[in-house]
């Protein structure tokens, strides 16, 4: 069997364009924020776990991406909403409340980069648009 450990670049890497932090990615891992820092930096090995539950983050942000784009071009007036608050989304999106607004953003900039024209915003601030 070969270490197919994640170097702490890799880490970093996946997890900011993931769209999270330190502390947000430590909490789906359920492990300290500062574990996640100590992997990053290369002071502490990454357990073999960690690849396989951040490979499912991706392959759960990258189902999520699809789907929104999905839904955007079947839009007659393309529009997508988006959370300011971690408490916002996860009033809104229940199924979504392991994970933090700031990757919903990530996952929405994604999709609309896929759909030109697309209309990003709060409820609010899409609903005055109406």
């Amino acid at each position: 069997m070969t270490d197919d450990r994640m170097t702490g670049g890799e880490l970093q890497t996946v997890r900011e364009y993931l769209g999270l932090t330190t502390e947000s990615l430590a909490a789906i891992l359920d492990v300290r924020h500062d574990t996640v820092r100590r992997w990053e930096s290369g002071r502490d090995p990454i357990p073999l776990r960690v690849r396989q539950e951040v490979e499912q983050v991706e392959a759960d942000t990258a189902t999520a991406v699809g789907e929104v784009v999905t839904a955007l071009q079947d839009a007659r007036d393309p529009a997508v909403v988006v959370y300011r608050t971690d408490a916002d989304m996860h009033a809104a999106r229940p199924d979504l409340a392991h994970l933090p607004a700031r990757w919903w953003r990530h996952v929405v900039a994604r999709a609309a980069h896929e759909i030109p024209g697309v209309a990003i915003g709060t409820r609010t601030e899409l609903d005055a648009d109406d």
